[in-house]
């Protein structure tokens, strides 16, 4: 008599062994994503710190008169520009760390988010040498930036 089919042990050994390979690939699974997600994390951090050094560079040449650093802000004396043509009227702005957010300040203006630049910042150093700032911006994740800008147009 010739049987066809499955017995139950032969099942149950099937069965185990999908689990047991599912298992593997879905612990390998967990691990890329985990790995993905440090992945852009570190670069969306990367881009918005870069984009920050960009801001404060354009700032720190745009119309500019003279800058200063102290206390890790950067006090920045400017022409208004008002239309196309600027004016002689010299106008003040501040790039600084209030509550963990680097804002840039335009004479006595509130905070606001327009002014903001990066938020959750950790810690923010800013250092002119001569005709150089130092900056340094450290995120709260600890990605550090570190640049050195030229000041083209200013003392």
């Amino acid at each position: 008599m010739i049987k066809k089919g499955f017995t139950l042990v032969e099942i149950i050994i099937a069965m185990a062994l999908v689990f047991l390979m599912l298992g593997v690939v879905d612990g390998m699974l967990i691990s890329y994503v985990k790995i993905y997600k440090n992945s852009v994390a570190q670069s969306k951090g990367f881009n918005y710190l870069n984009d920050a050094i960009s801001i404060i560079e354009k700032e720190v040449n745009q119309n500019v008169t003279q800058v200063k650093t102290e206390n890790n802000i950067i006090k920045i004396d400017y022409f208004k520009k008002i239309g196309k043509i600027n004016s002689k009227d010299i106008s003040k702005k501040d790039i600084k760390l209030i509550n963990s957010n680097l804002y840039i300040l335009y004479g006595g203006e509130d905070i606001s988010a327009e002014s903001a630049i990066i938020d959750d910042v950790k810690d923010f150093v800013a250092i002119k040498s001569g005709k150089n700032i130092y900056i340094k911006i450290i995120w709260y994740n600890g990605q550090i930036i570190e640049r050195c800008l030229v000041i083209e147009n200013a003392n």
